[in-house]
Protein backbone atom coordinates (compact mmCIF):
# COMPACT_ATOMS: atom_id res chain seq x y z
CA UNK A 1 0.00 0.00 0.00
CA UNK A 2 1.19 3.44 -0.83
CA UNK A 3 1.36 6.35 1.53
CA UNK A 4 -1.93 8.99 1.32
CA UNK A 5 -3.66 11.60 2.92
CA UNK A 6 -7.11 11.93 4.46
CA UNK A 7 -7.97 16.03 3.95
CA UNK A 8 -10.88 17.39 5.31
CA UNK A 9 -12.59 21.05 4.15
CA UNK A 10 -11.32 22.86 6.95
CA UNK A 11 -7.63 21.86 6.02
CA UNK A 12 -7.24 19.12 8.64
CA UNK A 13 -5.03 16.61 6.95
CA UNK A 14 -4.58 12.72 8.21
CA UNK A 15 -1.70 10.61 6.81
CA UNK A 16 -2.23 6.86 6.29
CA UNK A 17 -2.03 4.29 3.45
CA UNK A 18 -4.22 3.80 0.58
CA UNK A 19 -5.81 0.67 -0.69
CA UNK A 20 -8.18 -0.16 -3.40
CA UNK A 21 -8.05 1.85 -6.46
CA UNK A 22 -5.82 4.37 -4.87
CA UNK A 23 -6.75 7.05 -7.15
CA UNK A 24 -8.23 10.05 -5.15
CA UNK A 25 -11.68 10.84 -4.97
CA UNK A 26 -13.38 13.83 -3.22
CA UNK A 27 -17.05 14.11 -1.33
CA UNK A 28 -19.06 14.47 1.46
CA UNK A 29 -17.41 12.87 4.43
CA UNK A 30 -19.95 11.03 6.84
CA UNK A 31 -19.48 8.53 10.07
CA UNK A 32 -20.88 5.57 10.35
CA UNK A 33 -21.56 3.96 13.68
CA UNK A 34 -21.83 0.35 14.57
CA UNK A 35 -19.98 -2.81 14.83
CA UNK A 36 -17.52 -5.16 12.86
CA UNK A 37 -20.37 -5.78 10.50
CA UNK A 38 -22.16 -3.25 7.26
CA UNK A 39 -18.96 -1.90 5.15
CA UNK A 40 -19.68 -4.18 2.28
CA UNK A 41 -23.68 -3.01 2.45
CA UNK A 42 -22.98 0.70 3.27
CA UNK A 43 -20.57 0.73 0.28
CA UNK A 44 -22.96 -0.60 -1.88
CA UNK A 45 -26.17 1.24 -0.85
CA UNK A 46 -27.45 4.26 -3.17
CA UNK A 47 -27.91 6.45 -0.19
CA UNK A 48 -23.91 6.89 0.17
CA UNK A 49 -23.62 8.19 -3.48
CA UNK A 50 -21.07 10.78 -3.18
CA UNK A 51 -19.69 10.09 0.53
CA UNK A 52 -16.12 9.47 1.90
CA UNK A 53 -17.41 7.16 4.88
CA UNK A 54 -15.42 7.19 8.05
CA UNK A 55 -15.67 3.86 10.20
CA UNK A 56 -16.14 4.05 13.58
CA UNK A 57 -15.22 0.16 14.72
CA UNK A 58 -11.49 0.18 14.38
CA UNK A 59 -10.44 -3.20 12.23
CA UNK A 60 -12.78 -3.16 9.01
CA UNK A 61 -12.86 -6.30 6.42
CA UNK A 62 -12.82 -9.05 9.27
CA UNK A 63 -14.90 -11.40 7.50
CA UNK A 64 -14.12 -10.36 3.77
CA UNK A 65 -16.55 -9.78 1.39
CA UNK A 66 -19.47 -11.69 -0.76
CA UNK A 67 -21.72 -10.88 -3.75
CA UNK A 68 -24.81 -11.87 -1.09
CA UNK A 69 -24.37 -9.27 1.50
CA UNK A 70 -24.67 -6.30 -1.94
CA UNK A 71 -27.69 -4.12 -1.06
CA UNK A 72 -27.23 -2.68 -5.11
CA UNK A 73 -25.51 -3.86 -8.22
CA UNK A 74 -22.63 -0.97 -7.65
CA UNK A 75 -20.29 0.60 -5.04
CA UNK A 76 -22.13 3.70 -4.39
CA UNK A 77 -19.62 5.24 -2.06
CA UNK A 78 -16.71 7.68 -3.10
CA UNK A 79 -14.15 6.53 -0.54
CA UNK A 80 -13.50 4.31 2.80
CA UNK A 81 -11.63 5.14 5.95
CA UNK A 82 -10.24 2.59 8.72
CA UNK A 83 -8.23 2.38 11.47
CA UNK A 84 -7.49 -0.72 10.74
CA UNK A 85 -7.64 -3.06 7.41
CA UNK A 86 -8.03 -6.49 7.79
CA UNK A 87 -6.22 -8.59 5.33
CA UNK A 88 -6.63 -12.02 6.45
CA UNK A 89 -10.49 -12.34 6.95
CA UNK A 90 -12.26 -15.20 8.90
CA UNK A 91 -13.35 -17.89 6.51
CA UNK A 92 -16.63 -18.09 7.77
CA UNK A 93 -18.08 -16.93 4.79
CA UNK A 94 -15.51 -17.74 2.38
CA UNK A 95 -15.60 -13.95 1.26
CA UNK A 96 -12.85 -12.06 -0.88
CA UNK A 97 -10.62 -9.30 0.75
CA UNK A 98 -12.52 -5.72 0.75
CA UNK A 99 -9.17 -4.04 -0.52
CA UNK A 100 -9.76 -6.61 -3.88
CA UNK A 101 -13.36 -5.73 -3.87
CA UNK A 102 -12.58 -2.03 -3.67
CA UNK A 103 -9.99 -2.19 -5.67
CA UNK A 104 -12.07 -3.48 -8.84
CA UNK A 105 -14.78 -1.49 -8.20
CA UNK A 106 -12.86 1.68 -8.81
CA UNK A 107 -13.18 3.14 -4.77
CA UNK A 108 -10.71 4.39 -3.27
CA UNK A 109 -9.73 3.84 1.05
CA UNK A 110 -7.22 4.78 3.45
CA UNK A 111 -6.24 2.80 6.36
CA UNK A 112 -4.17 3.77 9.65
CA UNK A 113 -6.40 6.87 10.38
CA UNK A 114 -7.31 8.23 13.32
CA UNK A 115 -11.59 7.33 12.90
CA UNK A 116 -11.80 9.17 16.55
CA UNK A 117 -10.73 12.65 16.15
CA UNK A 118 -11.94 12.45 12.57
CA UNK A 119 -15.45 11.37 13.73
CA UNK A 120 -15.05 14.14 16.88
CA UNK A 121 -14.48 16.64 14.36
CA UNK A 122 -16.95 16.14 11.99
CA UNK A 123 -19.68 16.16 15.06
CA UNK A 124 -18.06 19.51 16.32
CA UNK A 125 -17.92 20.65 12.83
CA UNK A 126 -20.66 19.35 11.18
CA UNK A 127 -20.53 17.41 7.81
CA UNK A 128 -17.78 18.98 5.29
CA UNK A 129 -16.34 17.65 1.60
CA UNK A 130 -13.11 15.62 2.12
CA UNK A 131 -10.94 14.10 -0.12
CA UNK A 132 -8.42 10.93 -0.34
CA UNK A 133 -5.12 11.50 -2.15
CA UNK A 134 -2.07 10.48 -2.65
CA UNK A 135 1.32 11.58 -1.10
CA UNK A 136 2.30 13.51 -3.94
CA UNK A 137 -0.81 15.59 -4.24
CA UNK A 138 -1.21 19.06 -3.50
CA UNK A 139 -2.60 19.54 -0.38
CA UNK A 140 -3.53 23.57 -0.39
CA UNK A 141 -5.16 22.31 -3.65
CA UNK A 142 -7.10 20.01 -2.47
CA UNK A 143 -8.36 22.48 0.22
CA UNK A 144 -8.96 25.12 -2.19
CA UNK A 145 -11.32 23.01 -4.86
CA UNK A 146 -13.17 21.26 -1.56
CA UNK A 147 -14.28 24.71 -0.12
CA UNK A 148 -15.30 25.24 -3.76
CA UNK A 149 -17.13 21.89 -4.47
CA UNK A 150 -21.07 21.15 -3.40
CA UNK A 151 -22.47 18.31 -2.26
CA UNK A 152 -21.53 15.55 -4.17
CA UNK A 153 -24.89 13.59 -3.12
CA UNK A 154 -27.17 13.62 -6.14
CA UNK A 155 -30.73 12.29 -6.51
CA UNK A 156 -30.85 8.13 -7.62
CA UNK A 157 -31.03 7.68 -11.69
CA UNK A 158 -30.51 4.12 -11.40
CA UNK A 159 -34.28 2.84 -12.10
CA UNK A 160 -35.77 0.52 -14.33
CA UNK A 161 -37.26 3.07 -17.50
CA UNK A 162 -40.61 1.09 -17.04
CA UNK A 163 -42.51 -0.50 -14.15
CA UNK A 164 -41.54 -4.19 -13.18
CA UNK A 165 -44.12 -6.33 -11.68
CA UNK A 166 -42.99 -8.99 -9.03
CA UNK A 167 -46.28 -11.61 -8.45
CA UNK A 168 -45.31 -13.48 -4.74
CA UNK A 169 -48.54 -14.81 -4.48
CA UNK A 170 -50.11 -12.51 -1.71
CA UNK A 171 -53.09 -11.08 -1.25
CA UNK A 172 -52.10 -7.37 -1.73
CA UNK A 173 -49.76 -5.45 -4.13
CA UNK A 174 -47.44 -2.32 -3.22
CA UNK A 175 -46.34 -0.09 -5.51
CA UNK A 176 -42.79 1.17 -4.47
CA UNK A 177 -41.41 4.00 -5.78
CA UNK A 178 -38.19 3.51 -6.52
CA UNK A 179 -35.67 6.54 -4.82
CA UNK A 180 -32.34 4.66 -4.64
CA UNK A 181 -33.86 1.45 -2.41
CA UNK A 182 -30.87 -1.14 -0.39
CA UNK A 183 -32.05 -4.48 -2.18
CA UNK A 184 -32.91 -5.83 1.36
CA UNK A 185 -35.98 -3.51 1.02
CA UNK A 186 -37.24 -6.01 -1.58
CA UNK A 187 -36.50 -9.02 0.22
CA UNK A 188 -38.67 -8.10 2.97
CA UNK A 189 -41.27 -6.58 0.95
CA UNK A 190 -41.86 -9.84 -0.96
CA UNK A 191 -42.71 -11.83 1.98
CA UNK A 192 -45.71 -9.59 1.90
CA UNK A 193 -46.26 -8.33 -0.71
CA UNK A 194 -46.93 -8.69 -4.66
CA UNK A 195 -44.50 -5.37 -5.83
CA UNK A 196 -44.85 -3.18 -8.46
CA UNK A 197 -41.57 -1.58 -9.05
CA UNK A 198 -41.87 2.24 -10.37
CA UNK A 199 -39.60 4.68 -10.93
CA UNK A 200 -39.11 8.25 -9.49
CA UNK A 201 -40.63 9.65 -12.84
CA UNK A 202 -44.15 7.38 -12.72
CA UNK A 203 -46.94 9.91 -12.52
CA UNK A 204 -49.64 9.43 -9.63
CA UNK A 205 -52.10 8.28 -12.36
CA UNK A 206 -49.51 5.04 -13.16
CA UNK A 207 -49.61 4.05 -10.06
CA UNK A 208 -53.19 4.16 -8.76
CA UNK A 209 -54.02 2.95 -11.90
CA UNK A 210 -51.87 -0.09 -11.53
CA UNK A 211 -53.67 -2.17 -9.01
CA UNK A 212 -51.39 -1.46 -6.11
CA UNK A 213 -53.45 -1.36 -2.55
CA UNK A 214 -50.26 0.57 -1.47
CA UNK A 215 -47.20 2.95 -1.96
CA UNK A 216 -44.18 2.64 -0.36
CA UNK A 217 -40.99 5.62 -1.39
CA UNK A 218 -38.29 4.05 -0.57
CA UNK A 219 -34.85 5.23 0.93
CA UNK A 220 -32.34 7.08 -1.43
CA UNK A 221 -29.14 9.36 -1.95
CA UNK A 222 -29.99 13.30 -2.49
CA UNK A 223 -31.34 16.45 -0.74
CA UNK A 224 -35.34 16.15 -0.55
CA UNK A 225 -34.93 19.95 -0.44
CA UNK A 226 -33.82 19.63 -4.39
CA UNK A 227 -35.72 21.19 -7.08
CA UNK A 228 -35.42 18.03 -8.86
CA UNK A 229 -37.75 16.05 -6.86
CA UNK A 230 -40.47 18.50 -6.93
CA UNK A 231 -42.16 15.84 -9.75
CA UNK A 232 -41.89 13.24 -7.30
CA UNK A 233 -42.76 15.30 -4.56
CA UNK A 234 -46.39 16.27 -6.60
CA UNK A 235 -46.97 12.96 -7.05
CA UNK A 236 -46.80 11.44 -3.38
CA UNK A 237 -49.54 14.30 -2.42
CA UNK A 238 -51.32 13.13 -5.26
CA UNK A 239 -51.54 9.71 -4.18
CA UNK A 240 -51.43 9.79 -0.99
CA UNK A 241 -55.01 10.62 -1.18
CA UNK A 242 -56.03 7.90 -2.70
CA UNK A 243 -53.60 5.03 -1.43
CA UNK A 244 -52.09 4.26 2.01
CA UNK A 245 -48.30 5.18 1.80
CA UNK A 246 -44.79 4.37 3.60
CA UNK A 247 -42.01 6.43 3.62
CA UNK A 248 -38.45 5.29 4.33
CA UNK A 249 -35.67 7.42 4.75
CA UNK A 250 -35.23 9.81 1.99
CA UNK A 251 -39.03 8.60 0.89
CA UNK A 252 -39.87 9.40 4.34
CA UNK A 253 -39.03 13.18 4.03
CA UNK A 254 -40.49 13.28 0.66
CA UNK A 255 -43.78 12.02 2.07
CA UNK A 256 -42.97 15.17 4.63
CA UNK A 257 -43.01 17.73 2.49
CA UNK A 258 -45.71 16.69 0.45
CA UNK A 259 -48.25 16.55 3.53
CA UNK A 260 -47.05 20.29 4.27
CA UNK A 261 -43.84 19.87 6.83
CA UNK A 262 -40.16 20.62 6.22
CA UNK A 263 -37.14 19.24 6.34
CA UNK A 264 -34.03 20.75 7.36
CA UNK A 265 -30.66 19.88 7.23
CA UNK A 266 -29.22 17.91 9.98
CA UNK A 267 -25.38 19.34 11.73
CA UNK A 268 -23.74 15.29 10.67
CA UNK A 269 -26.47 13.32 9.96
CA UNK A 270 -27.57 9.48 11.04
CA UNK A 271 -25.23 6.56 9.52
CA UNK A 272 -25.28 3.52 11.23
CA UNK A 273 -26.91 0.11 12.00
CA UNK A 274 -26.78 1.58 16.34
CA UNK A 275 -29.32 4.48 16.31
CA UNK A 276 -31.82 4.08 19.28
CA UNK A 277 -35.32 5.18 18.47
CA UNK A 278 -38.20 5.58 20.56
CA UNK A 279 -41.40 3.89 19.49
CA UNK A 280 -43.89 4.26 21.90
CA UNK A 281 -42.92 2.63 24.88
CA UNK A 282 -40.42 1.22 23.53
CA UNK A 283 -36.80 1.21 22.47
CA UNK A 284 -36.14 -0.10 19.06
CA UNK A 285 -32.67 -0.03 17.61
CA UNK A 286 -32.17 1.12 13.72
CA UNK A 287 -29.92 0.95 10.75
CA UNK A 288 -30.13 4.72 9.93
CA UNK A 289 -28.41 6.87 6.76
CA UNK A 290 -29.29 10.14 6.28
CA UNK A 291 -28.40 13.52 6.04
CA UNK A 292 -31.65 15.36 7.05
CA UNK A 293 -34.42 15.70 9.45
CA UNK A 294 -38.38 17.07 9.98
CA UNK A 295 -38.92 20.28 11.90
CA UNK A 296 -41.15 19.18 14.26
CA UNK A 297 -43.00 22.11 15.10
CA UNK A 298 -43.79 22.32 10.50
CA UNK A 299 -44.68 18.57 11.01
CA UNK A 300 -47.39 19.51 13.70
CA UNK A 301 -48.73 22.54 12.58
CA UNK A 302 -49.32 20.05 8.70
CA UNK A 303 -51.26 18.19 10.92
CA UNK A 304 -49.13 15.17 11.37
CA UNK A 305 -48.51 12.92 14.36
CA UNK A 306 -45.13 12.79 15.74
CA UNK A 307 -45.07 8.62 16.77
CA UNK A 308 -40.90 8.42 17.41
CA UNK A 309 -38.00 10.28 18.20
CA UNK A 310 -34.07 9.53 18.08
CA UNK A 311 -32.47 9.15 21.83
CA UNK A 312 -29.55 10.45 20.83
CA UNK A 313 -30.31 14.06 19.27
CA UNK A 314 -34.52 14.11 19.94
CA UNK A 315 -34.74 14.71 15.83
CA UNK A 316 -37.85 13.43 14.73
CA UNK A 317 -37.62 9.20 13.63
CA UNK A 318 -41.42 8.73 12.66
CA UNK A 319 -45.08 10.20 11.98
CA UNK A 320 -48.31 9.50 10.92
CA UNK A 321 -51.66 11.40 9.98
CA UNK A 322 -54.69 11.49 12.00
CA UNK A 323 -56.52 8.53 9.32
CA UNK A 324 -53.47 6.10 10.26
CA UNK A 325 -52.89 5.68 6.41
CA UNK A 326 -49.60 7.70 5.59
CA UNK A 327 -46.49 6.66 7.93
CA UNK A 328 -43.12 7.95 7.55
CA UNK A 329 -39.75 6.14 8.67
CA UNK A 330 -36.65 8.38 8.85
CA UNK A 331 -34.45 4.53 9.35
CA UNK A 332 -34.34 0.98 7.65
CA UNK A 333 -37.32 -0.53 9.02
CA UNK A 334 -36.60 -3.69 7.58
CA UNK A 335 -32.48 -3.39 8.77
CA UNK A 336 -30.57 -5.17 6.21
CA UNK A 337 -27.53 -4.19 7.47
CA UNK A 338 -28.48 -3.71 11.22
CA UNK A 339 -31.22 -4.75 13.55
CA UNK A 340 -34.50 -6.00 12.82
CA UNK A 341 -36.58 -4.16 15.44
CA UNK A 342 -38.59 -2.54 13.44
CA UNK A 343 -39.78 -4.85 10.56
CA UNK A 344 -42.84 -5.62 12.28
CA UNK A 345 -44.29 -2.08 10.60
CA UNK A 346 -44.06 -3.85 7.36
CA UNK A 347 -46.68 -6.38 9.31
CA UNK A 348 -48.81 -3.51 10.33
CA UNK A 349 -48.42 -1.71 7.09
CA UNK A 350 -49.87 -5.13 5.20
CA UNK A 351 -53.35 -5.19 6.93
CA UNK A 352 -53.49 -1.34 6.68
CA UNK A 353 -53.63 -2.05 2.94
CA UNK A 354 -55.77 -5.10 3.15
CA UNK A 355 -58.18 -2.95 4.92
CA UNK A 356 -57.90 0.31 2.41
CA UNK A 357 -58.37 -2.89 -0.52
CA UNK A 358 -61.93 -4.03 1.35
Amino acid sequence: MTEGYLVLQDGTVFEGKLFGSETGRAGDIVFSTGGVDGYQESLTDPSSSGQIIVLTFPCVGNYGVKDEFNQSDSVYARGLVVRELCTEPSPQYGGTLLNDFMKDNGIVGISGIDTREVTLRIRRNGTMRAAIISAESNIEKTVADLNRMPSASRPFNGQPAEPTDIDNGKEVTAAVIDCGARSGLYDVLSSRFNIIKFPMSASAADIIDSGADAVIVSSGPGNPNDPAFGGIISTIKEVSEKLPVMGIALGCDLLAIALGAKVVPMKYGHHGCNQPVKVGKYICMTSQSHDFCIDAESAQNAGLIITQTNLNDGTVEGFSDFDNRLFGYEYHPEGHMGPTDTEYQFDDFVIIAKEEKQ
